[in-house]
Formats: C-alpha cells, sequence, structure tokens
C-alpha cells in the first residue's frame, strides 16, 4: 500500500442516473448528487462480468432484517434513483449468495428525500417509524439531515462519504467509510510531492459544505505537508472562470485540484489552458464524465489525476468484476451500471453487509452498532484495493471514519482512468 503525507418520497428503482456531485470522494457528499458522474471507460462496457465472483448460493431465510437506504432520488436538477436500484440488486445478491445477515433475509427499506433538508429529516423520521437496525446513505446532499433523526434514535448509519462535524465526531453509531480529510487533501499532496512542488492551488465550489474542511484543517494538513497554498473560491453556476484561473496562474502553483461537477471543471479546466498552466491537475472523478471528454482535448485530459472512492472501470480489479457480476445477474432494473451513482449504492450496502458479517443473535440497533465496531480490516465492496474497518482507529479526533485509503488514477488521452491505485494518506493526519 503506497502512501504519501507530510514533506421517502418514495421507493421506486426506476433508474436513470444523471448525476452526483459527488463533489469528492471528497469531503463533499452532502454536494453528492447535485450535478454529474459519467460513465466508466469503454472497455468497461464491453468486458463479460465474471460469474464465479457471485459464488455459490447460500439463501437466507427466516424473519428478514430492515435495513434503510436514504438516497436523493429524482430531482428537477439530477437523476439518482440508479443508486436504489442498484442497491435493491446488492441486497438480492447477498440474500440469494450470501445468507442475508446472520442468516436472515435483508429486507431494503427505501426513502427518497428530493435533495431537500426537510425531505432528508423526513427520511430519517420514516427510517425510525418503520424499525430499521441501520440505515445506508451512499451519496446525499442533505446526508446531516437524514442522519439528525436517526441518531437519536441510536439506530447505526454507514455512509460512503460525508463531512458533517458532528458525525464524524460521533464515536456511538456514525461509520463513515472514506475519510473527508484524505480524499480532500491526499490526492494533490501526493502528486506534489512526486512532482517536488512547493504551492498547491484549490479550486472549489464556493459554498459552506464544499469549503468546511479546507477553511478549517486544510491550513494545518497542507502546513504538515510542507506545502504552500491558494484557495480560489467559485460560485457555483459560474459559466466563465477566466479571472479566477488568472489568479491561480499567477499564484505560481504547480499542482491545481478542481473541486466540483463536470460544467465547473470544464470551465476551470479551459481557463487554465487559455492562460497557459503547465503544471498538474488533480480533480474529483466527478469531473470527468462524457462531456467533460468531449469539451476537452486529449493532450489536456492525458496525465490528469482523479481521486476516487470506487474503482469505476477498472475491469481488470476483482472488487470491480465482481460488482459487474452482481449487476448482470440481479440488476437487470440498473439502467446505466457503469456509473458512479449505481456503484456508490452498491459498495455502500456491501460494505454495511460485509461488517455484520460476524453477527449472531439478536439483531438490533445496538447490536448491530457493537457488530460493525468489532469487525476485521476487510477489502471495500468494489473500493480496488481499499481496505476499511471501523473500529474508530482510522483517526481519533474523526472515530466515525473507517479508512483513511482512497483511489488515484491518471488519465489517458481518451479521459479514461488508466489503473487505479489505492493510496493510504493516514500520515497527513498527523498532530490533528
Amino acid at each position: 500500500m503506497r502512501r504519501h503525507g507530510h514533506s421517502c418520497r418514495g421507493s421506486r428503482p426506476r433508474p436513470r442516473a444523471l448525476a452526483a456531485i459527488a463533489v469528492g470522494p471528497l469531503l463533499i457528499s452532502a454536494l453528492a448528487c447535485g450535478g454529474a458522474s459519467d460513465r466508466a471507460p469503454e472497455q468497461g462496457d464491453s468486458a463479460p462480468a465474471d460469474a464465479d465472483a457471485l459464488g455459490p448460493e447460500d439463501p437466507a431465510s427466516g424473519e428478514p432484517v430492515r435495513i434503510g437506504l436514504a438516497s436523493d432520488g429524482q430531482t428537477a436538477a439530477f437523476d439518482a434513483r440508479s443508486e436504489v436500484a442498484a442497491a435493491q440488486a446488492t441486497v438480492d445478491y447477498w440474500n440469494e449468495r450470501r445468507g442475508g445477515i446472520a442468516g436472515r433475509p435483508i429486507e431494503l427499506v427505501v426513502c427518497e428525500t428530493g435533495a431537500d433538508p426537510a425531505g432528508g429529516t423526513d427520511c430519517g423520521n420514516r427510517m425510525v417509524e418503520s424499525g430499521v437496525v441501520a440505515v445506508a446513505v451512499g451519496q446525499s446532499t442533505v446526508a446531516e439531515s437524514i442522519w439528525e433523526p436517526v441518531h437519536q434514535a441510536g439506530i447505526p448509519t454507514m455512509f460512503l462519504q460525508t463531512n458533517g462535524e458532528a458525525v464524524l465526531a460521533d464515536a456511538e453509531s456514525s461509520f463513515i467509510i472514506s475519510n473527508p480529510l484524505t480524499t480532500a487533501f491526499g490526492l494533490p499532496i501526493s502528486v506534489a510531492e512526486d512532482q517536488d512542488v512547493d504551492k498547491v492551488a484549490f479550486v472549489v465550489i464556493d459554498v459552506p459544505v464544499a469549503l468546511s474542511l479546507f477553511e478549517s484543517l486544510g491550513p494545518q494538513i497542507l502546513g504538515n505537508a510542507g506545502l504552500d497554498y491558494e484557495l480560489v473560491k467559485v460560485p457555483l453556476g459560474t459559466a466563465d472562470m477566466t479571472s479566477q484561473m488568472r489568479e491561480v496562474v499567477d499564484s505560481g502553483a504547480k499542482v491545481v485540484q478542481v473541486v466540483g461537477y463536470d460544467a465547473f471543471c470544464i470551465s476551470a479546466f479551459q481557463g487554465l489552458s487559455a492562460f497557459g498552466y503547465d503544471g498538474a491537475i488533480t480533480a474529483v472523478s466527478q469531473c470527468i464524465t462524457d462531456a467533460t471528454r468531449q469539451a476537452i482535448p486529449g493532450d489536456q485530459l492525458q496525465g490528469m489525476y482523479v481521486t476516487s472512492a470506487i474503482a469505476l472501470g477498472a475491469t481488470d480489479d476483482p472488487t470491480y468484476q465482481q460488482y459487474q457480476a452482481v449487476m448482470e445477474a440481479y440488476g437487470q432494473d440498473v439502467e446505466d451500471v457503469d456509473n458512479n451513482v449505481p456503484m456508490g449504492g452498491y459498495t455502500v450496502i456491501a460494505a454495511l453487509a460485509t461488517a455484520l458479517g460476524g453477527i449472531s443473535g439478536d439483531i438490533t440497533p445496538q447490536s448491530v452498532a457493537q457488530a460493525i465496531k468489532a469487525m476485521p480490516d476487510e477489502p471495500l465492496p468494489g473500493g480496488g484495493g481499499v481496505t476499511f474497518r471501523c473500529d474508530g482507529t482510522a483517526m481519533a479526533t474523526m472515530p466515525s471514519v473507517c479508512s483513511n485509503q482512497w483511489l488515484r488514477a491518471s488519465l489517458d488521452a481518451g479521459g479514461q482512468p488508466a489503473g487505479y491505485e489505492a493510496v493510504d494518506s493516514t500520515d497527513i493526519l498527523e498532530g490533528l
């Protein structure tokens, strides 16, 4: 493992994924569905699923175990219903091939927030009323609104990624697979180290949820890494970033990290090119979509670095092969399998079920939380070699975090990831 660091509204799973701005595996699950995420590399479309990855049949039986899934679903701005469909396919697979939870079938209770805070609160309350023993949240713009009533009821919640301060600090019943600090800062720090540069610029959407970690802990983390930095805030919806990208180029930064959805990132990339920027560009995976590939020349995309929480399109990776096999066998309702949105739904449900592999006896919110904390180190489903363990030891000041690992990839001239590399950025957290 490489290391870098210091020097309800409805539950109909009719999928059609337009998008997730998970502005990052990054901190911003709260922006996670606000823009566009796109398809995996084309070779992923033609590679056959590995049926052996499914394993033998091991059907669950008995009284169902109710697990909640809170998703933003369909909104006027984006459509994340494929997350729900993929999560249900994962449950069907687990019930038929993995013995469910403690031999009992999983029953998925779905609520869609509409990406509205009130909808998030309503979903949280509905989860409590439905008697679920745990809630999974993949990518949501209103994660904290979902979490608050669920947390107050003592029901454990597992997030693929989020950065709410109260959630991060909770040692009792909150579990976050990807550390928002390592995913926010690990990639630009690792590239700066590799290229021996001393200044990084961050181009970030100017909304509080996107900026919170940059403005609070960013200075200390970047200082620990021996890096100077420039933070350039760009209002959401800015089409012409000429003035902001001039500021970036004039700053002398030789690594630029772009945090946003595809249209935002396209504008940033074009602005950097217009001013002759010749340093490294790093970006969250949601920056790179078919729209980006059409708008940005291949010679500019080639060599760009992306960070990701999941190995989307890594056709030679066993965890991606298993995802493909599960979707092929059980995901007939998942219209766009090779997309961040459904794969995120798969990963968070499969991770929760994996974490509960050792549970026995009465299955209650309390026993579920205990079992998750007692889990051994496990490969993250769809994680491309990343492992996770939710025992509170990944980062002492953020006990809900389950892993400091993330995936790094460089793009080829077609704008496709040329292989993922699992990176452990525990060392950038020293002293926090």
